[in-house]
């Protein structure tokens, strides 16, 4: 058993002064986790406090991979083409690397998808780097935190460190309203500010943008 040993218009122009050369096809492509990009989001969705914390276990890697449905994110620059069915694909390479399969759908009806790697750092804590986009480090800290996770590994809410970014992660398209009472529930403990998180729209899910805060 492997386990882990352990809005945005300004920050898109940030993003284009800081690297000319990339394109707009290559800073927004692929959905979420755009490796150090969330550095890049104004502070403003957490509360004052320390760093976000982990979910307190070691996540096991061959339970955590497979599909994941993204049904409620604080929203980031490079997911701005992304519109509705946002999903994270995870599937275990070696004891301490994962790849990443990040895809959604998009206003024009097809499909944006960017592929990477995650490295165990500790209990519940990765790097994601996504080849050929900039202002990635391999080596960088932690962008990825599992700060909670359901004992059937059915929900997460994971985050970088900082809060500047944070994903509600299902196994299904479709919450109940306790599961989202739950949720919320989470994130606010986890010192986020929870109307910051927006529902996505899926497939056999919710169909609007609604704060989480309302639900």
């Amino acid at each position: 058993m492997r386990r882990f040993p352990a809005l945005l218009a300004a920050a898109l122009v940030a993003t284009a002064t800081l690297a000319p050369a990339a394109s707009a096809q290559q800073l927004l492509d692929g959905g979420r986790l755009g490796g150090a990009s969330s550095q890049l989001i104004p502070r403003g969705s957490s509360l004052p406090g320390g760093e976000l914390p982990e979910g307190g276990t070691a996540v096991d890697l061959e339970r955590y991979a497979g599909t994941w449905y993204q049904v409620a994110a604080v929203p980031q620059p490079y997911t701005l083409q992304c519109v509705r069915d946002t999903t994270a694909q995870y599937a275990v390479v070696d004891a301490t690397t994962i790849s990443v399969l990040n895809s959604c759908g998009t206003l024009n009806g097809g499909t944006s998808a960017i592929e990477g790697t995650a490295t165990v750092r500790s209990d519940a804590s990765l790097r994601v780097n996504f080849p050929g986009v900039p202002f990635q480090d391999p080596n960088g800290p932690v962008n990825y935190r599992v700060t909670w996770l359901a004992e059937d590994y059915s929900l997460a809410v994971v985050g970088d460190p900082n809060r500047l970014s944070g994903f509600v992660l299902s196994r299904t398209p479709n919450l109940t309203a306790e599961q989202w009472k739950q949720i919320r529930g989470v994130v606010e403990n986890r010192g986020w500010w929870s109307c910051a998180f927006i529902t996505q729209p899926v497939a056999g899910g919710r169909q609007d943008y609604a704060p989480l805060c309302t639900l």
